[in-house]
């Protein structure tokens, strides 16, 4: 057990227990914690999981354990609190998307890393999906040539509206404006964000943005929570370049059109993702080095787009450019 990395988990909701089942079968994890404002739900991760130490208040079950990490799947608004808090404690942080709500919040974040002896690592597991890695890798080669645009629809049933008192934007369009930019790069130069949302209102609606710098690539982004069941169109991926282009469908496919013009079966295996998440993690806790996957600026240059897509909605579909 000594040579096990002790980590706590403060979240024992739906994305919590995600992260505390798969640490549970890692052999280089011991959960030292759970804390969740829900007693019942932090006391029904532990039992069906194994940890031993519960608390309703995350804040104190870091000052009293000290483990060597948190991970924060907590309900948005109380990212940055939860994680500022460890990392004044030289806690390493693993924060669930989004890190923070807001660009001001996300600001008061990078300051407590800044502060601290230790680090954040954005938890936005599908930078250690390996079919996404390969569609990267595609996007990023000479296949297709340099990067003209980037366009995603990721589309979730409307019981989405109903279980997250989160945005949209915030919860799932964030997934593909991270991809964005790990595919193309952060946006060059003043960002031009414009967004459109039917119906207006709610978040049981489709959510349309466009993002544009003054160089680099156009991003063309679509999520839709109106689905009335679990039978939603898979989540697709597509970049265009100067020579051909390459989409990936995460019903098990990579097409790639152009000089080199193939079709690779893949296998997205979101359990194996969220493991080799974690093992980025441990990996930087024992080197006491910052995360390279994924750093928190590439999570703030994000949600600054987020910021501006949710800006344009309420401007009623005006442009608004990014900080």
């Amino acid at each position: 057990m000594g040579d096990r990395v002790r980590l706590a988990v403060a979240g024992a909701g739906a994305f919590g227990r995600e992260h505390i089942r798969m640490l549970a079968a890692s052999p280089d994890v011991e959960i030292v914690g759970i804390a969740d404002a829900n007693r019942t739900a932090a006391e029904a991760a532990a039992s069906d999981f194994g940890a031993t130490e519960i608390t309703t208040d995350a804040n104190e079950m870091t000052s009293r354990l000290r483990p060597e990490g948190l991970i924060v799947a907590t309900p948005g608004p109380t990212h940055v609190a939860i994680a500022g808090h460890a990392l004044g404690l030289g806690i390493p942080v693993l924060v669930e998307k989004p890190v923070a709500m807001t660009p001001a919040d996300a600001t008061a974040l990078v300051e407590a890393e800044g502060a601290s002896a230790s680090f954040v690592m954005p938890g936005h597991v599908l930078r250690f999906s390996e079919p996404h890695r390969r569609f990267v890798e595609i996007a990023r080669s000479d296949d297709i040539g340099p990067i003209l645009s980037v366009t995603a629809r990721r589309h979730r049933d409307d019981s989405h509206a109903v279980r997250y008192a989160e945005d949209p934007v915030v919860m799932t369009m964030i997934h593909d404006i991270d991809l964005a930019i790990w595919i193309a790069g952060r946006p060059v130069g003043p960002t031009r964000v414009a967004a459109s949302r039917r119906p207006q209102g709610t978040s049981r609606s489709e959510t349309l943005a466009t993002v544009q710098g003054e160089t680099g690539a156009i991003w063309r982004l679509a999520t839709a929570w109106v689905f009335t069941t679990e039978s939603c169109p898979s989540d697709r991926i597509e970049v265009v370049g100067e020579r051909g282009s390459v989409e990936l469908d995460v019903d098990g496919r990579i097409s790639v059109f152009g000089v080199n013009s193939r079709t690779i079966d893949v296998t997205v295996d979101y359990d194996a993702a969220l493991a080799t998440e974690h093992s980025h993690f441990v990996d930087c806790i024992r080197s006491g080095k910052p995360p390279t996957a994924v750093t928190l600026g590439e999570a703030v240059a994000g949600l600054s787009v987020a910021g501006a897509v949710l800006a344009s909605l309420e401007g009623g579909g005006a442009t608004v450019v990014a900080d």
